[in-house]
């Protein structure tokens, strides 16, 4: 635990401090001797008791905040080590989308050793798509422009998405 003084210097102690001033004061007041003839014992102790009492709470109030911060401290480890295991995770399942699409791509690779007729077909094939997604892709920038409502934007690319996703999966059953 680190203490924190709440005074730099001696000095600035002895000036900012409300008892050090009011103590300081009876002593310039009253002198070293007299202060006792003239205060009455029963307001020093009253005094010394309500000291002791202040002691007390600023005790407790300090006991309640160490145990908030050690509730914190564990709260914010559990989320550390949460957060540890989901990065973990996500590199884990980073690294297999990697190994599946390298596989992906080999795969496709050998199977596009295809005859000269296919492989114009095919790209016929492929320039319509793409003309057709550029389109719908037009559109989209359009829709955006215009301001269409987010709810219905997210839709559109969801479906554009989709599209795209099932003109892939053509292109490449066409492939095998």
């Amino acid at each position: 635990m680190k203490a924190v003084d709440k005074y730099q210097s001696f000095a600035e102690h002895l000036f900012e401090d409300k008892h050090v001033r009011k103590y300081g004061m009876m002593l310039v007041k009253h002198g070293f001797k007299g202060a006792a003839k003239r205060v009455n014992p029963v307001a020093i102790y009253a005094d010394a008791a309500l000291s002791v009492i202040s002691a007390f709470n600023s005790y407790f109030k300090y006991a309640r905040e160490r145990e908030i911060t050690k509730q914190i401290l564990a709260e914010n480890k559990r989320i550390e080590a949460e957060l540890k295991s989901q990065l973990e995770i996500m590199h884990l399942k980073y690294e297999t989308a990697l190994a599946l699409g390298d596989e992906r791509i080999k795969e496709l690779s050998n199977k596009a050793n295809l005859s000269d007729l296919q492989m114009k077909n095919f790209l016929v094939q492929i320039g319509k798509q793409v003309k057709i997604a550029k389109a719908m892709q037009a559109c989209l920038r359009k829709e955006r422009e215009n301001g269409c409502s987010f709810k219905q934007l997210q839709d559109l690319q969801a479906n554009l998405d989709h599209y795209l996703r099932a003109c892939l999966m053509i292109l490449i059953e066409n492939v095998e």
